[in-house]
């Protein structure tokens, strides 16, 4: 296994298209099995200070944890072209990324489970990129880059997951 520390500089610049108060990843580790398929693992640390768009529940809702997956997935992301963890993102470079990272990523299916309630305040995360595969859905269209990834939040009481699954239009191969 091959594991990446948390990059601060690399975080930062993930996390510059959030405002301020809605910047929840706090670190994030990212490591990978050693062999091809692409398969990519990131454990997070998050805090959510306060909510960025609703008075304080006191627990983890939906909108929150899409906030903190996007962020998840955005850093992995960046670390898999990054370090070129991805074969399906072997020819991206760091500009392609950064250039891409918003108007082509589409989350098409996400579900999720709250087990128990987490405090947002400090939690923990763990995102999964479990499949990484170009479809091409017309003969003249470059294809789409489809993600199969997994996620879970939890603190010392609470449990959430959840599976997305995610496409990069607009690829080029």
């Amino acid at each position: 296994m091959t594991a990446y520390p948390n990059d601060p500089e690399l975080l930062a610049r993930v996390l510059d298209c959030y405002k301020p108060h809605c910047r929840y990843l706090t670190s994030m580790t990212v490591s990978t099995a050693d062999n091809t398929d692409g398969a990519v693992l990131g454990t997070a640390e998050l805090a959510i200070g306060e909510s960025c768009y609703i008075d304080d529940t006191g627990h983890l809702n939906a909108v929150e944890v899409n906030i903190a997956y996007n962020q998840m997935l955005y850093y992995v992301l960046a670390k898999s072209v990054q370090e070129r963890l991805v074969p399906a993102f072997a020819q991206w470079s760091m500009t392609d990324y950064w250039r891409r990272r918003l108007p082509d990523t589409l989350i098409t299916k996400l579900l999720s489970r709250f087990r128990r309630p987490i405090d947002p305040r400090r939690f923990s995360g763990e995102f999964t990129l479990t499949r990484a595969a170009q479809r091409r859905l017309r003969e003249h269209n470059p294809p789409l880059i489809v993600l199969d990834t997994a996620f879970r939040f939890w603190d010392d009481h609470g449990r959430a997951d959840g599976e997305v699954t995610v496409a990069i239009t607009g690829h080029v191969a």
